[in-house]
């Protein structure tokens, strides 16, 4: 009774657990944010904030003067070597002018860098006498810009000139998984300049022209992912899936954004699809592009590219006769412990276990584990749908189908060593897959008492004795223990209540002793209360079926 009471409250917690991971599983990621859908990022900020920390002061490359555009806030160095020397700084002012000392002021408003250089130097040029002038910039100004739309944390943030948007989004807490990675808008107060931003080509494609540098004053918003105009891919790609549909999107583009095809993709015949204007036809055709393989990424002009629309989908498909990197591993008490490259439904067990130079003299064989790691992807609707239960709401048969499967090894398979290694063809000796793996554990010499006794501990094992035998060995049951649930656990995982011997004890063995429940003087209490109450209201319909009949 007690044990069953354990396994009730285990059930109780594996559902939980079973059902907490499950819905982890079917959780889709961003590609750029890693965040996944419904999640509440509290680390968010704190993230951005310490990324701001590091890349504080920090440039990409040096500043291009042709394209840098001077504001409030920057702060010149200027040198004049004549018959005096002068070195001193020159800010440039809220209304974008910079004071030169003894010269005057210089209207920089909208400049780049290198014309604000051109206008300094004419006008020093008017009061000094010297070719020797020389204007660097010195410090950068710092502005603020609005991020709004779907981000962790809608704010204004800091930033400089050198800025990108994307560093404006991440001081902001960054994207969510709701947030559109391609269809982020710039708008430049100063011009009403609408910009679109992509973050997607600017990481995955390099393009500089997709995430522009920031000015005073920018607003950017992020919209929320759009989820019906979008272009797939799939097949033999690198990282195949969905991306969000852009005006300007080509076939190129979508495969550079899945990375690649991969080697094993058939180039003469890709099948493409697209969807009429109203959605209820679709049309397919197959695409050449194997002069493709070797320039995708080259930067030349790709024959035969095209423009996509919104919903168009892409399919490559792999070599009928592709040989996949296949292998087995196999560790424990073998000589040459390792990974094995195997030719699938080829190469048996047998053959591997030679390979590894065979069992060691400390080889357990008869407890190896072999595990089909393919088989752990299977899917079990029922197990999915009980998940979803408390044990109080599943039936009595339900209820130990979830119990057996939840504690099932999956991907284990009961295969004899002994047999296949002095029988080539015997039906043990099963062809191999991919990622099959063989643990060969250390010989154990003995049984594992654990539990309510007074000595807990390996116990050397002997032929011929009993499991009380053990018990005693180990000093013997202890306070509260249960002696009518002791059970006995095999190695790989069978389980036999001890008193009812029908096994047989081996090295390796483990038997448990659990502790007996401690009944509390309420539960004691309520039970008698029950038990009371039932037998007044029995005996009271008793007495009034006797005074009916009395009458």
């Amino acid at each position: 009774m007690n044990q069953f009471k354990f396994s009730i409250i285990l059930i109780a917690l594996i559902v939980f657990s079973y059902n907490l991971s499950f819905s982890q599983i079917k959780k889709d990621k961003g590609r750029l944010s890693g965040a996944t859908k419904d999640a509440i990022d509290t680390l968010a900020l704190q993230n951005a904030q310490q990324i701001v920390k590091e890349n504080k002061g920090l440039l990409e490359r040096e500043i291009d003067p042709e394209k840098y555009i001077l504001g409030p806030g920057d702060i010149f160095l200027i040198s004049i070597i004549g018959t005096e020397s002068f070195v001193f700084e020159a800010p440039v002012s809220p209304e974008a002018k910079v004071l030169i000392k003894g010269c005057g002021a210089v209207d920089l408003k909208n400049k780049t860098l290198q014309e604000a250089i051109v206008l300094m130097k004419q006008q020093i040029s008017k009061f000094y006498k010297s070719q020797n002038i020389d204007i660097v910039l010195k410090d950068l100004r710092k502005f603020k810009v609005i991020v709004s739309g779907k981000v962790a944390k809608p704010i204004s943030v800091a930033a400089t000139a050198v800025d990108r948007v994307s560093e404006a989004i991440e001081k902001a807490g960054g994207l969510t998984f709701e947030s559109s990675e391609r269809n982020i808008s710039l708008l430049r107060r100063g011009s009403q300049e609408l910009i679109k931003v992509d973050l997607l080509k600017f990481f995955l494609l390099s393009d500089e022209n997709a995430n522009p540098t920031l000015l005073g004053g920018d607003l950017i918003r992020i919209p929320p992912k759009n989820e019906v105009d979008v272009i797939e891919i799939y097949g033999e790609v690198a990282d195949p899936g969905v991306f969000e549909f852009v005006e300007g999107d080509s076939l190129s583009t979508l495969i550079k954004f899945a990375q690649g095809f991969l080697n094993s993709a058939i180039l003469d015949s890709v099948e493409f699809a697209r969807k009429n204007e109203t959605g209820n036809m679709m049309t397919t055709q197959f695409l050449d592009l194997s002069s493709w393989r070797d320039i995708l990424f080259s930067g030349k002009p790709l024959p035969s590219d095209f423009p996509l629309q919104a919903n168009d989908r892409c399919y490559f498909r792999k070599y009928a006769e592709w040989q996949e990197n296949d292998y087995i591993v196999i560790g424990g008490e073998v000589k040459y412990p390792g990974k094995y490259a195997i030719r699938k439904d080829v190469d048996r067990v047998s053959d591997v276990i030679i390979r590894a130079g065979g069992f060691t003299d400390k080889a357990e064989v008869q407890n190896i584990e072999f595990i089909r790691q393919q088989d752990l992807n299977i899917r079990d609707p029922e197990i999915e749908r009980l998940s979803r239960l408390v044990p109080s709401e599943m039936s009595k048969t339900e209820l130990r189908y979830f119990q057996v499967k939840v504690n099932e090894k999956k991907g284990a398979m009961s295969i004899n060593f002994n047999k296949i290694m002095s029988d080539y063809y015997s039906d043990d000796n099963i062809p191999l897959k991919n990622r099959d793996s063989i643990i060969v554990p250390q010989l154990n010499s003995f049984v594992n008492v654990q539990g309510r006794v007074n000595n807990p501990g390996k116990v050397r094992f002997k032929e011929g004795l009993t499991y009380m035998d053990y018990i005693n060995l180990a000093g013997g049951f202890a306070f509260r223990a249960d002696i009518d649930e002791t059970f006995l656990n095999k190695p790989k995982g069978a389980q036999f209540l001890a008193s009812k011997m029908n096994y047989k004890i081996e090295p390796g063995d483990v038997i448990l002793v659990p502790t007996q429940t401690e009944v509390t003087f309420m539960e004691t209490f309520t039970l008698v209360l029950t038990i009371a109450t039932q037998l007044m209201t029995i005996a009271g319909v008793v007495i009034a079926i006797t005074n009916i009949r009395g009458n």
